[in-house]
């Protein structure tokens, strides 16, 4: 029986199936992925929103939130729970042969 001693001194069994804490390892990756594609994604809405701002025939400060961030929170949200769910799906899958 493997046991771990925390820093208050008590043994902690490694060995049992209760949780332990942590994420999974599609969390990790959907998270880092999600990060990696959403963010220059995000830079490029920002750029193109100032840009287009205020042009003849085009209604000045048309808004962040809805052309900028709603977009880029939804691709960052979709990369992340479906990076994770691939991921989890693919371990599970090796697990059971």
């Amino acid at each position: 029986m493997a046991c771990v001693r925390p820093f208050d001194g008590s043994a902690v069994n490694v060995n049992d199936n209760r949780y332990r804490g942590g994420t999974s390892v599609g969390s990790k990756w959907g998270c880092g992925l999600a990060a990696i594609v959403t963010l220059p994604i995000f830079f490029i809405f920002m750029v193109a929103d100032a840009l287009g701002d205020c042009m003849p025939d085009v209604e000045c400060k048309k808004g962040f939130i809805p052309f900028v961030l709603a977009p880029s929170a939804a691709i960052g949200f979709g990369l992340f729970f479906g990076v994770r769910f691939v991921v989890n799906r693919l371990r599970q899958s090796d697990r059971d042969g």
